[in-house]
């Protein structure tokens, strides 16, 4: 059995769900943290696009590959960890539907995070939670076929949507706005897939070994911040 090598910050960030794939099917792993300032500048010259998170393959004979790309790495630690849908390639690729959309609700807040005034952030977030959540969140509850996304079986589909619930539980907690249990009685199907998960392996990885103590949600700036 291979084991491998994430390489990413002392965040959870991008590599956040391959991390957890990973404790999920208990695969052997290692994380290998890049300092932004020291180390960073150095390793981007060797990557293949210049962008982290990379994940390092070794084999059982010592050799080693290397793998680029969030979604490139989430698709394959899914196949090889037998965390995709099957039998067919058609499942596989509305396994990466369902991740794609889930990536780019993900991605409509990342503007927010930088605008440069807290007025600005908090009436961005506000939008983003009221509006732009529900409209997404209403085609993944009607997606769901069964106790996870593909019937019986769970999924990289079902571990996306945890991760995305525990991005939101570090910006919103502080006030009561995780939009999953805001509008919880609007999508019960994907809040039983994360009370599930919650209660498991999941679970454990997001309690015990996903805050590395370093980038935290800062309430009173709306933002995150390094300690």
């Amino acid at each position: 059995m291979p084991t491998y090598e994430v390489h990413y910050f002392d965040t959870s960030g991008r590599a956040d769900l391959q991390r957890m794939l990973l404790e999920v099917a208990g695969a052997s792993y290692t994380n290998v943290f890049l300092n932004w300032r020291t180390t960073w500048p150095t390793v981007k010259e060797t990557t293949a696009f210049g962008v982290v998170p990379k994940l390092t393959v070794v084999e059982s004979d010592g050799s080693r590959k290397d793998l680029y790309e969030t979604s490139a790495i989430e698709a394959y630690l899914a196949e090889s960890l037998d965390l995709m849908p099957g039998p067919t390639a058609f499942e596989r690729a509305e396994a990466l539907s369902v991740l794609s959309a889930l990536a780019e609700l993900e991605d409509k807040v990342r503007p927010t995070l930088w605008l440069r005034t807290l007025d600005e952030r908090k009436a961005g977030h506000a939008t983003y939670c009221t509006e732009t959540v529900p409209k997404y969140l209403k085609y993944q509850e009607r997606f769901v076929r069964g106790d996870w996304y593909f019937g019986d079986k769970l999924t990289v589909t079902d571990l996306k949507l945890y991760q995305l619930y525990l991005w939101y539980e570090d910006m919103y907690s502080s006030y009561d706005q995780n939009p999953f249990k805001v509008l919880a009685a609007d999508f019960p199907k994907l809040n039983k897939i994360i009370a599930t998960l919650d209660k498991g392996k999941a679970g454990e990885y997001a309690r015990k070994r996903r805050n590395f103590g370093k980038n935290r949600w800062i309430a009173k700036d709306w933002k995150f911040g390094r300690k």
